[in-house]
């Protein structure tokens, strides 16, 4: 059985190099002799990192090599289908599963977030492609109801993102990185993760007291975490500057087991990442969303975690919440670990879907596969 997997993969992008991790991880568990090839931006790295084969995102002969080589076709995980950030971006994705129908290569739409689709050619070309795709899964109700509103009639099985799966590095080295960086495990630690975005300025000036609360009220080490650069990084740099109090910036951390791993010793992360939150909801960390999307707020929703829409953000808010969380976290363990057993549940129907496509069948409800 030989696979090619297609998705924001070789761009340095924490959060979908987690969903690749994971991916080559499950299928490999379940089909050792499965042969796996990936869609890559730098695709030396990619099969360095995963020990898969790959090949370069833009060429269109490999890309046509690689599917007629195919035996399925997985567009994985993350927010590929969305004309937010730009027409190219769902265009080259859906182009993708244009390309696989014409080699006769099924595909399957994995644990996507859909939408926002606003373009009438995007949204007439993504209802033909998904009412023709072998199955799909979606990480969240709200891209369900996308679909539905594009007119896709098929069975759509509602899951959770599958980075919710991915094991974090081993402990020693997490102490070795933390203690590379100076940071003392001591203290209480809070995670920071922003991004890039415009009027960017309203969350730096509620996250700039937030630091100060953390260190002066709560002795906190404050750990900046950013998920892709340059960008993250830069902007973590910004927040640096700005704050009057110590902080530590990871800016080397680019394998998603060890960020995963970090997170998993917070004592709270505030994050616009989402992958921030679903990285602190597998590790059962208190965490408090930042929505610059609907995906965020849909995940936080899914997760039990608190979010602010940037629009209703205010430094004292946002200081009360996570005070309030801080003073409650212990109390509240035991539901946020039934929270990150539901979600993995969730999280590994798209594996059980994707098993019932490879062995011809129909694939089953989640609420089939997923108890």
């Amino acid at each position: 059985m030989r696979v090619l997997i297609s998705g924001y993969y070789g761009f340095g992008n924490i959060g979908d190099e987690a969903i690749l991790a994971t991916l080559v991880s499950v299928l490999r568990e379940r089909r050792p002799d499965m042969q796996i090839c990936v869609l890559s931006a730098k695709p030396e790295h990619t099969a360095t990192a995963y020990q898969v084969q790959a090949a370069p995102r833009w060429d269109l002969r490999s890309i046509w090599r690689e599917l007629k080589a195919a035996d399925l076709f997985i567009s994985g995980g993350g927010g590929l289908l969305q004309d937010t950030t730009s027409l190219l971006s769902p265009l080259y994705y859906l182009g993708l599963m244009r390309l696989a129908r014409a080699a006769g290569t099924p595909y399957v739409i994995l644990g996507q977030g859909l939408g926002p689709l606003r373009r009438s050619l995007v949204r007439w070309a993504a209802r033909r492609c998904l009412s023709r795709a072998a199955a799909i899964t979606v990480r969240d109700a709200e891209s369900l109801a996308v679909a539905r509103s594009l007119g896709v009639t098929g069975e759509i099985n509602v899951t959770c993102d599958p980075a919710i799966l991915l094991q974090p590095a081993e402990p020693a080295s997490i102490q070795a990185l933390l203690a590379g960086h100076g940071v003392n495990t001591a203290r209480p630690l809070v995670g920071i993760t922003v991004r890039v975005w415009p009027h960017i300025e309203s969350v730096t000036d509620a996250i700039v007291p937030l630091l100060q609360a953390a260190r002066d009220q709560w002795e906190a080490e404050i750990l900046l975490i950013p998920f892709q650069p340059p960008g993250d990084v830069a902007l973590a740099w910004r927040l640096a500057a700005e704050s009057k109090v110590p902080v530590i910036l990871l800016d080397q951390l680019s394998d998603p087991r060890q960020c995963v791993g970090v997170i998993a010793r917070l004592r709270l992360l505030v994050s616009m990442r989402l992958h921030g939150l679903i990285f602190a909801a597998a590790q059962a960390v208190p965490a408090i969303g930042l929505a610059y999307d609907p995906k965020v707020l849909a995940f936080a929703g899914q997760a039990g975690q608190p979010a602010f829409s940037l629009a209703e953000l205010q430094p004292d808010a946002l200081i009360a919440k996570a005070r309030e969380i801080l003073e409650n976290a212990d109390a509240t363990t035991a539901t946020r670990r039934l929270s990150a057993r539901r979600l993995r549940r969730a999280a590994l129907a798209n594996f059980d879907v994707l098993d019932c496509v490879i062995a011809g069948l129909a694939p089953r409800k989640v609420d089939d596969v997923a108890r």
